[in-house]
């Protein structure tokens, strides 16, 4: 396949490439493919392993059939929310390795990772974030930063991690050297996050993978899945004036959300993307997962490579970057490309938008909105009181544009002598500090700090508590109170409980509703207040594309340059932290914040042997990952606050299991710790199970602790659908560290399926029973025994009770012979490693 492999020259430089060009001029069906699956294509033939596989892959990409494919990722990113607890668990491999006197080394990314410390703002308990607070986790990153290669960490305080991923971390094509040649491939780029789909504006294909997937990627294995369906939306046309990107993005997410767009790549192009800024593109990839695409893609046009020259300052290598793409005809035309399904929108008819309540994919009309009823009323406020606006979210917050657009709204209401309701809390956090930058140099800062917005972190914040007396007020009262904020997907999860309703807009509309204080109130027609016998109305308050643009004319973008140059540097309290660079880490046993469970397993199964298992808990159908790892607040007497408790954490301070996943004592106390979670074998609703031995209830992660003393394994029974939802590795890894060998249920979730196969827990089906044809209470002994581990064989189960016995044939949900090999050695990760 070197026949493949072609050379240009740069300044006198040579640089070598995989030449897609060739192939299609061999393969004319590949012609008309949309440019992200060109990126795929390029990728899969260049790490062909053999001239078959070169071959099947040329099939697959000419056939557009739905088969096996891969993902290379050339680099991963990560936030401290959820990059540390990855850490956490490959410094725990490292440990089960050492215990085993094996090379504690071979735990190494083989690709780049790139960590930006940017946690998830805690608005209300912002002491609690404070350095020494936090000294822990950064030591641990240190740890991780000496230890582990190709590992780079952003100190805190540099912004959010997909911000400076746009800004300064991609490079748009990767180079490696390669035999002392300079080799150059198209950046591909997975993150856990959801906002990875950002960096698809920069033309650079990336989205969001769970944490397995991170790591599994991280230690060389690609992720495999099927060709995907490619979606191309025609933009015709600009937006009108008063429009902005806000809202195009809002009513984008609720068109595509009416069409079958799971699992599929959606490419944009047409005459409008001229209209489009790359900070308009961002906003729009970032939402790709509201309409449950991979992502949401721009091609590369002279537009990125202005926006990569502002921020990066390095036109000789744009010229290297126009260069490649060009030659592998991956650069943006006007050619008319062969699309699945096209779509067409037209900016010039949309309309301003509000998202919500609670859900980002629903649109509200304003007329919705002054119809709705006011019924009660407190002290202090009544129903549909605005009591939270926030400027939020790394999307919305770092498009100049539509901050200018929001600050000039601030400006013109200082002018006015306008002021916000004193009820709302009010505040601001960009994605970029650069935003700051361009607004104080502005001097456009002053008025949103007029109006209350003020700065309070460069992460996407958590809107937590108000006032005492207003929260007094709205429980006592039961008011429906409203948010109104310009965050992303989740802005209903960071918004205080007692909010009922959770609105997303423009920042501009922030602005507004938090001068209104109600959003029962007709936007275009309703006077917003009357100063000195003046009315006043929107129109009076809205900036003009004209005035928007004069300041956007101003803006400095060498700053970028000013911003970066001491990225890794941090600041002095970072700088002094000292850590010692050892091989594994050296643990904390008393932290709360940072703490590892070894799930590493090396096995060498050539049979199926689960011998006088306990039942931990039989369930009933669609038993949700949500339900299996909850991520809310951590509750009052249960396993995890016991824990807590005995560290001297106080109630008031127990926080989310999401806010301590990097503590896996705890994430494991978390495992079924939710009300809605119905255990037959108890009337008691919640993470409950018996104890046959004492008659007791006790929580399923007490049976579990006493089954692992007596070194007895553990079964769970369920319905169909066990897994549906989003992915959560905990609720695959919690299942594995209670002790859980097998759970046989009707059927499963197909991603939450391979994830128990991953953790080397066996996914067995009932072929004619259920729980309830068997009448199992629980306290059976069962062994499952098959003499051959094979791509979807049978196992029988021996069920005992007592002096009776019942056998049952299970099907096993191991569906490839990957699949197969993965389960024999422990799962995909001691494959790896041994492989």
């Amino acid at each position: 396949m070197n026949k493949y492999i072609n050379s240009f020259e740069i300044e006198n430089e040579k640089f070598y490439y995989f030449d897609i060009r060739r192939v299609i001029s061999e393969n004319s069906e590949l012609s008309k493919l949309p440019i992200v699956l060109k990126i795929l294509l390029e990728l899969n033939l260049r790490n062909a392993k053999d001239e078959f596989e070169f071959n099947e892959i040329v099939k697959v990409f000419k056939s557009r059939e739905a088969k096996d494919i891969y993902f290379y990722p050339s680099r991963v990113i990560l936030q401290d929310y959820t990059g540390i607890p990855i850490l956490i668990d490959l410094a725990s491999i490292r440990d089960s390795l050492q215990k085993s006197n094996k090379d504690v080394l071979k735990v190494n990314p083989k690709i780049m990772v790139d960590l930006v410390i940017d946690h998830s703002l805690d608005f209300d308990n912002s002491d609690e974030l404070t350095e020494e607070l936090n000294k822990e986790k950064y030591e641990f990153i240190k740890w991780a930063q000496k230890s582990f290669s190709n590992l780079r960490v952003v100190p805190p305080g540099s912004g959010i991690c997909h911000q400076v991923n746009l800004e300064y971390l991609s490079t748009i094509i990767h180079l490696d050297i390669i035999d002392n040649k300079n080799f150059i491939y198209p950046e591909t780029i997975i993150g856990t996050d959801s906002n990875t789909n950002m960096i698809n504006s920069l033309g650079v294909l990336g989205w969001s993978v769970n944490e397995l997937e991170i790591k599994s990627s991280i230690l060389g294995m690609p992720i495999k899945f099927k060709l995907p369906k490619v979606v191309g939306v025609n933009i015709h046309g600009k937006l009108k004036e008063g429009i902005t990107s806000s809202d195009l993005v809002l009513t984008l997410t609720s068109i595509l959300k009416e069409h079958d767009i799971k699992g599929k790549l959606v490419e944009f192009y047409g005459e409008g993307l001229k209209h489009l800024t790359l900070e308009d593109r961002s906003t729009i990839s970032n939402m790709a997962p509201e309409y449950n695409a991979i992502s949401s893609f721009f091609a590369i046009d002279n537009k990125t490579i202005e926006y990569f020259n502002k921020t990066r300052a390095s036109e000789d290598y744009s010229q290297l970057l126009k260069e490649y793409l060009q030659r592998q005809e991956l650069f943006y035309s006007d050619e008319v490309l062969d699309f699945d399904e096209v779509i067409d929108l037209d900016l010039e008819k949309l309309i301003p938008s509000i998202a919500g309540p609670n859900n980002v994919q629903n649109s509200v009309s304003i007329d919705e909105l002054k119809e709705q009823q006011i019924n009660k009323s407190g002290s202090y406020l009544k129903d549909l009181d605005i009591v939270i606006a926030s400027i939020t979210s790394c999307t919305t917050t770092s498009n100049p544009y539509l901050i200018l657009h929001a600050a000039l709204v601030a400006k013109k209401a200082y002018e006015f002598g306008l002021h916000t309701k004193e009820y709302i809390k009010k505040s601001f956090s960009p994605g970029s500090m650069a935003i700051k930058r361009f607004l104080v140099e502005l001097d456009l800062m002053k008025y949103l700090e007029h109006l209350g917005f003020y700065i309070v972190g460069y992460s996407c914040q958590n809107l937590g508590s108000l006032e005492d007396k207003f929260e007094f007020d709205i429980k006592d009262n039961k008011l429906d109170v409203c948010s109104i904020t310009s965050g992303s997907k989740n802005f209903e999860k960071r918004v205080n409980t007692l909010v009922k309703y959770n609105y997303l807009s423009s920042p501009s509309l922030v602005v507004i509703y938090s001068i209104i204080g109600t959003t029962k109130f007709d936007l275009f027609d309703n006077v917003i207040s009357t100063i000195d016998d003046k009315d006043i109305y929107l129109k009076d308050l809205w900036p003009s594309s004209k005035e928007v643009g004069e300041y956007m004319s101003k803006l400095d973008y060498t700053l970028y340059k000013e911003i970066y140059k001491d990225i890794y540097k941090g600041n002095e309290f970072w700088q002094k932290l000292e850590v010692e660079a050892t091989s594994t880490y050296n643990w904390n046993k008393e932290s709360i914040q940072i703490q590892a469970l070894s799930f590493y397993e090396e096995l060498n199964l050539d049979d199926i042997e689960i011998l006088d298992a306990g039942v931990l808990t039989l369930l009933e159908d669609n038993i949700s990952s949500s339900l299996i790892a909850p991520m809310g607040q951590i509750s009052l007497y249960s396993q995890a606050a016991k824990y807590l408790e005995k560290r001297g954490v106080k109630s008031f301070e127990y926080n989310s299991f999401e806010s301590r996943k990097a503590n896996a004592h705890i994430q494991l106390r978390a495992a079924f710790d939710n009300p809605k979670v119905k255990n037959k074998m108890v009337s008691k609703e919640g993470g409950y199970t018996i104890d046959y031995e004492t008659s007791e209830i006790v929580s399923i992660f007490e049976k579990a602790e006493k089954f692992k003393k007596l070194d007895k394994p553990l079964l769970i029974f369920a319905g169909e659908n066990f897994g549906i939802g989003e992915k959560r590795e905990w609720a695959v890894k919690s299942i594995k560290l209670l002790g859980v060998k097998a759970i046989i249920a009707k059927s499963f979730d197909e991603e939450y399926r391979k994830s128990l196969i991953y953790y080397g827990v066996l996914p067995l089906e009932f072929l004619e029973d259920d729980i309830d044809s068997l009448k199992l209470k629980g306290d059976e002994n069962i062994s499952i025994l098959a003499d051959k581990i094979k791509v979807e064989g049978k196992v029988k189960a021996y069920i005992n009770r007592g002096f009776d016995e019942v056998v049952v044939r299970l099907k096993i949900r191991i569906d490839t012979q990957e699949e197969v090999e993965y389960y024999k050695k422990g799962g995909v990760l001691p494959f790896l490693l041994n492989s």
